[in-house]
């Protein structure tokens, strides 16, 4: 369709000026023009997609059709022209509308009746855009466009008939036509109500004399209308000539009736209209399609198909929703929600149709989220295990700079493992731990009021402070190459001596020669039958250890360390000096007596153990003593020298013998089970009858891995679980030696450091005693936590408590 603009007077500046040049026109719908200053015309071509041609470059948007389909493509097409075409008729005199064939396009008539009802919604709009235009005459802007634009049609095909008899058949279309139109009251009596106008005194069909392609009739219009290169008249330049005449003199008045008022028809200035028409071009391109309810009219007339999408879409998006909340908890986790939103999603996709289904599945996303995060969300927060707080969306503490309206609730997976505690005899419920100083220190402590709260415990280095005013170290310009100095060491050393109890404030401290005598006193006889029954051995030379001077811890005065700062991690090798942890995650507590554990019996009173599993594996050391010559023996320390380990009497003098220690490494899984490791890497499995044919040896001597896979007899899903070092057991002999022990444990490879007690020296453990180490449950540095590896191929090269753990050292003289 092509339109003619008539102007009174134009400024000979306009005719150089680019029209309608914006980068925002569509290619597949857009207006182009050409002015003729001679004749004061303007004429207008719209391109759009009811053109064929303009189909045919549907091929350049195959990415665009395959995303997005080609009914939601179409239809933004279709909106697009339909703007245009509405500008067109707004800003226009004379339309002519072309028809490809011989006959009238019945689709023009629900084009015509869509583009009038639009134009009565948007006349407000319109005016509002064309007050902004100076220089507007007041009836363009009363009218909202210049008059009631004349429509002419044009067939592209002439019909079969004689040249005679073309005129008759001329005037029957336009009957027809009109007739047509009347009926559906696409135009009325008075044109200024109507889309546009048809004459009714004169021609307004053309057939075209011979048959031709568009662009070629169009350039012969051209040339004909304005006798461009050809002097030879043309019917169509006479057709459409007078009603360009009849415009630029009087005007167009086309109502029909008796009592209908004169008809309005502007003609403004070229400079007029065209910034008007800049602005109302504007207007029809770039308004959303969501905001005026012309706009809206015009989309859900145009696109049918998308209106019903729309229409069944949203019938099941209520169903959709109802799926997402059926059978749903009061709060749950975002892999659930997911979960649950994938199978809404399922089901709108199944029972929804057209182009509106991804952007309802949009509206469902949106929904099930708003629907999850109003008071059902998880907290999700990871433990130190990895597993999700099942909690609501909570606060831990009331201080917290967050949501006020959250509950403040302690984080809990729901997750619980069975643990042993410090001492092994009790096994109970662990909640997952999200701290280290629960994981390590709480859990045991509450056990202990039930269990071994009152046995001989070794109280560890730990900060003290000096008022209620404390705060953590900050770390960050630590050294991570600082390592433990001797100077360093005596001064953890001497921040607290071996006392009685978990706490000092439960429990009064005790000396270490106490500690170290208080067991020895105790079933003095028990000892001596350690052994008894065995064969006499010969002791290897290079096997034995010498044993030189007597050891003690110093006492160093507790100022040297920080009273208002403290390590918030684990001491290890490569932590700053001065500064101590707020509580230990070691614990060293004595049972009792050595008669407590029977080697034929096995571990009786530790539950847990699998079959065959809870014994402790005995440890042979030929040691030698060398003392001074001023050093005298009494007699109590020569008895003990002339008894070996072996049940062998001795001479008096000889300061050789052999030492029978018995050691065990425990290990315990998330589910309780407990089991001994016969050597690095391997379970102990002792005979029915209770017989362990493997040594120490291979425990002491090398490292022992942290972590094994469990021979639980179930596990879900053929996966074994990891077991982890919990346990050093040490029953000591009763003879004139210390048995000793001085962990350091790297969890995880390196760079992780070396992780260690807090005491400079090897602990001393006291003779014929049932002694127990307690190994930290996870292990913290200052940059992270270190727990058990993932993978179970790969658990036992994880991490390792280093070799020399064990030591024997001369019992102190008296």
């Amino acid at each position: 369709m092509f339109t003619c603009r008539i102007f009174p007077t134009v400024d000979p500046n306009i005719t150089v000026h680019p029209i309608f040049h914006s980068s925002k026109i569509d290619e597949e719908s857009l207006i182009e023009g050409y002015f003729c200053s001679k004749k004061k015309v303007l004429f207008l071509y719209s391109y759009n997609i009811y053109d064929t041609n303009t189909l045919a470059m549907f091929d350049k948007h195959e990415d665009t059709l395959f995303e997005k389909g080609f009914l939601h493509f179409f239809s933004n097409l279709r909106d697009t022209s339909t703007r245009h075409l509405l500008f067109l008729f707004l800003v226009s005199h004379i339309c002519v509308v072309t028809n490809a064939s011989s006959s009238f396009d019945l689709n023009y008539i629900q084009l015509f009746k869509t583009l009038d009802s639009v134009r009565a919604k948007l006349q407000g709009s319109v005016a509002e855009v064309l007050k902004t235009v100076p220089g507007l005459p007041k009836d363009w802007l009363t009218l909202g466009r210049l008059c009631s634009p004349r429509v002419l049609f044009y067939f592209e095909q002439r019909p079969l008939v004689l040249d005679e008899n073309l005129k008759s058949l001329q005037h029957l279309m336009e009957d027809q036509i009109y007739r047509l139109l009347r009926k559906c009251r696409v135009i009325t009596n008075v044109c200024t109500n109507s889309l546009f106008a048809i004459p009714s005194n004169q021609e307004f069909v053309f057939f075209k004399p011979r048959q031709q392609d568009r662009f070629t009739f169009l350039l012969e219009l051209l040339n004909d209308t304005f006798e461009i290169g050809n002097e030879c008249p043309s019917d169509f330049r006479e057709f459409l000539s007078q009603h360009i005449t009849l415009a630029q003199t009087e005007g167009f008045s086309d109502n029909v009736g008796r009592h209908v008022g004169p008809s309005i028809f502007v003609l403004p200035p070229a400079r007029v209209w065209f910034d008007a028409a800049f602005k109302l071009f504007d207007f029809f391109t770039n308004s959303p399609t969501n905001g005026l309810k012309g706009f809206q009219l015009l989309r859900s007339i145009l696109d049918v198909e998308g209106q019903f999408s729309e229409t069944r879409c949203l019938k099941v998006l209520p169903l959709a929703l109802a799926a997402y909340q059926e059978n749903l908890p009061s709060h749950y986790s975002s892999q659930y929600h997911e979960n649950k939103k994938t199978q809404a999603k399922a089901l709108l996709s199944s029972h929804g149709r057209g182009p509106a289904v991804q952007k309802f599945l949009g509206r469902l996303d949106t929904e099930c989220d708003r629907f999850w995060r109003n008071g059902r969300r998880m907290c999700e927060f990871p433990s130190i295990i990895g597993n999700p707080c099942i909690q609501p969306v909570h606060r831990v503490h009331a201080e917290e700079n967050s949501d006020s309206k959250l509950p403040v609730l302690p984080h809990m997976s729901g997750v619980r493992y069975v643990s042993a505690c410090s001492c092994g005899r009790r096994q109970a419920n662990r909640e997952d731990p999200y701290d280290v100083e629960y994981a390590n220190y709480g859990f045991y402590r509450l056990i202990e009021e039930e269990c071994c709260g009152r046995l001989r415990h070794v109280t560890f280095p730990i900060f003290k402070p000096s008022s209620d005013h404390f705060e953590p170290a900050n770390l960050k310009g630590a050294s991570k190459s600082m390592h433990f100095t001797r100077d360093v060491e005596k001064l953890i050393a001497g921040t607290e001596d071996l006392s009685l109890g978990p706490d000092e404030n439960e429990f009064p401290a005790m000396s270490v020669d106490h500690l170290s005598q208080v067991a020895a006193d105790d079933h003095e006889e028990s000892q001596t039958s350690l052994g008894k029954g065995e064969a006499t051995e010969a002791i290897d030379e290079d096997n034995i250890m010498e044993i030189a001077g007597t050891h003690e811890l110093p006492a160093v005065s507790t100022k040297d360390f920080s009273t208002t700062e403290y390590l918030p991690c684990m001491l290890h090798v490569n932590s700053p000096s001065g500064i101590l942890p707020r509580y230990s995650s070691w614990s060293l507590v004595c049972l009792g007596s050595s008669s407590l554990y029977s080697h034929n019996a096995g571990l009786s009173d530790q539950p847990g153990f699998l079959a065959g599993s809870g014994f402790l594996l005995p440890w042979d050391i030929p040691v030698r003593l060398q003392h001074n010559e001023s050093n005298g023996l009494d007699g109590r320390r020569a008895h003990n020298l002339g008894y070996s380990g072996k049940g062998k009497r001795v001479k008096q003098g000889q300061h050789e013998f052999t030492v029978k220690i018995f050691i065990g490494v425990e290990y315990e899984c998330p589910r309780g089970h407990r089991f001994m490791s016969s050597s690095p890497g391997k379970i102990l499995k002792a005979t029915g009858a209770g017989l362990v044919k493997d040594s120490a040896q291979l425990i002491t001597q090398n490292d022992v891995p942290i972590y094994l896979p469990c021979p639980c007899p179930y596990n879900r899903g053929g996966k074994a679980l990891i077991a982890q070092l919990m346990r050093l057991h040490v029953v000591t002999p009763k003879a004139a030696v210390h048995v000793t022990i001085d962990p350091k444990v790297r969890p995880a490879p390196p760079p992780c450091p070396e992780f260690v007690t807090g005491f400079t020296e090897p602990i001393q453990l006291s003779p014929s005693s049932y002694w127990i180490l307690r190994f930290p449950y996870v292990y913290e540095d200052e940059n992270q936590i270190y727990t058990h590896p993932k993978e179970n191929a790969r658990a036992a090269q994880h991490g390792y408590l280093l070799k020399g753990t064990c030591g024997v050292m001369e019992f102190a003289n008296e």
